[in-house]
């Protein structure tokens, strides 16, 4: 490059640079979704004199509990914690040990996630929680949806703001997806603890649609209009 093209191109970076608007924007979108998925929790519990004792029921109740759930077709089951520990109500009272495990439930029946759970409360086991919530691909596609429109609403306030500054937008800088890190996924709503009856219902669940939000902010880039 000659020089005294060389000495305007940098005389003229600086002017260029300075007429760089940045426009800080963030924007989100939410989505209903139906969930597909029941998933329920159950707690085995036993109190008894000796170590021994509270492990030997809770280990009988829990095989017992897997056997009746793994002939429930369409549903995945797996045991939580498993916890041991002491207990005196007071210091007048006598020791005594209490056990307790966890057995987890998901399926996309919910007719037979609920008819499996009232199986096992009739068996002992306490309902800890009960509800519906995404599966993980639902949810990645659901999220994936409420970002290309969080995506497009933005564009279009950059557009917007540019226009009202009488500037043009340009691109953007900086773009950051979901700021808060947060992944989209439903919730499982608690349920009351119910203690175990021989003439027990079975337990109720019904399903409301789920909202899967997404974000994004970026520096929006605006210059001059030609």
């Amino acid at each position: 490059m000659r020089p005294h093209l060389l000495a305007a191109a940098l005389l003229l970076a600086p002017t260029m640079a300075a007429a760089e608007t940045l426009l800080h924007l963030s924007e989100a979108a939410q989505i209903q979704i139906h969930p597909d998925r029941l998933a329920a929790s159950l707690r085995l519990e036993a109190d008894g004199a000796t170590t021994t004792e509270v492990q030997a029921k809770v280990n009988a109740g829990m095989s017992s509990a897997l056997e009746v759930s793994k002939k429930a077709a369409g549903i995945t089951v797996s045991t939580g914690s498993y916890s041991v520990w002491q207990v005196q109500p007071n210091p007048q009272a006598a020791k005594h040990w209490h056990a307790t495990q966890t057995l987890d439930l998901v399926g996309s029946d919910g007719a037979a996630v609920q008819t499996l759970v009232g199986s096992l409360q009739a068996q002992g086991l306490i309902v800890q929680q009960l509800g519906w919530r995404l599966a993980a691909e639902t949810a990645r596609k659901a999220h994936a949806e409420a970002l290309q429109m969080a995506i497009k609403q933005l564009r279009g306030r950059a557009d917007d703001a540019a226009n009202a500054l009488g500037l043009a937008f340009v691109s953007f800088r900086t773009v950051n997806l979901d700021p808060s890190g947060v992944a989209p996924r439903g919730m499982i709503m608690a349920a009351p603890m119910v203690s175990a009856s021989a003439a027990m219902p079975n337990p109720v669940a019904e399903a409301t649609d789920i909202t899967v939000e997404a974000r994004i902010e970026a520096d929006a880039v605006l210059q001059p209009k030609p």
